[in-house]
């Protein structure tokens, strides 16, 4: 397929000129999972309303001996109609390849992204104290955020240095500040499920600083109890995911695997 240069109001994209990519016959079955774990991911972001049009991406890196690089969002499409065969590699989206690529290179150990604009997101992202633990939820993200600075579209491939030394060595969310978040995750369900309770975590605070008597918060010796709860029984995405992907199944917009 040829490539095209193509201005999609926000920023300058290079996408396929031809017809959609599909997958190859030589992908292996860890490869053509992961492809339909990412276009669960698009699905469940547009049916629980967290998508932003054809913006935003969520990827996954390939595993060792499967190839290199990542998959990840066509960024020329809905996400509720991506399906496996759609879903791209690293090279061909530039504004991912500046935030996904920086988080790949610096975190070994993250195996998926999801970059979300969702409203309270943006909302928290705008606040100077930024998230505030506020319920359960929550303590999922204590002493796991961190920031970084808006600086304009990211298509500036020196921004990456920025991106890795913003996030540091162990933060599994990252606030853009004016813009968005990054979750990371384990696997792409965790990623998805961590921005899922993101974005409600965010909503609760942004709905708490209206009251005029102020929030309760709790005691930091709960919340610190709480994340190593979040760490093992109940790390985001163990029981979720599995849950979410059966209700596409059920609602018959998820090719099977094999398809």
């Amino acid at each position: 397929a040829s490539w095209s240069m193509q201005r999609f109001g926000r920023a300058t994209r290079r996408v396929l000129s031809q017809a959609k990519p599909s997958a190859a016959p030589s992908e292996s079955k860890v490869v053509r999972k992961l492809k339909r774990d990412l276009a669960a991911a698009h699905q469940l972001t547009a049916w629980y309303k967290m998508d932003d049009l054809v913006w935003n991406h969520i990827s996954a890196r390939i595993p060792e001996g499967e190839g290199d690089g990542y998959l990840i969002t066509p960024g020329h499409m809905m996400y509720e109609e991506i399906q496996p065969e759609d879903i791209l590699h690293s090279s061909e989206n530039v504004t991912a390849n500046v935030i996904h690529g920086a988080i790949y290179k610096s975190r070994s150990e993250i195996q998926a992204i999801m970059h979300i604009h969702t409203p309270a997101v943006c909302t928290v992202s705008t606040l100077p104290q930024g998230l505030q633990l506020l319920t359960q939820d929550a303590a999922q993200f204590y002493d796991s955020v961190a920031y970084h600075p808006w600086e304009g579209i990211s298509e500036d491939f020196a921004e990456q240095e920025r991106i890795s030394k913003s996030i540091g060595p162990s933060a599994m969310t990252l606030i853009m500040r004016n813009h968005g978040a990054c979750t990371l995750g384990r696997s792409i369900g965790e990623a998805w499920v961590r921005a899922y309770y993101l974005e409600r975590v965010a909503q609760i605070q942004v709905s708490a600083l209206a009251n005029p008597d102020g929030v309760l918060a709790p005691d930091e010796s709960v919340l610190r109890h709480a994340a190593k709860q979040y760490q093992g029984e109940y790390l985001p995405g163990l029981h979720e995911w599995p849950a979410l992907v059966r209700m596409l199944e059920r609602k018959g917009t998820l090719k099977p695997l094999d398809a």
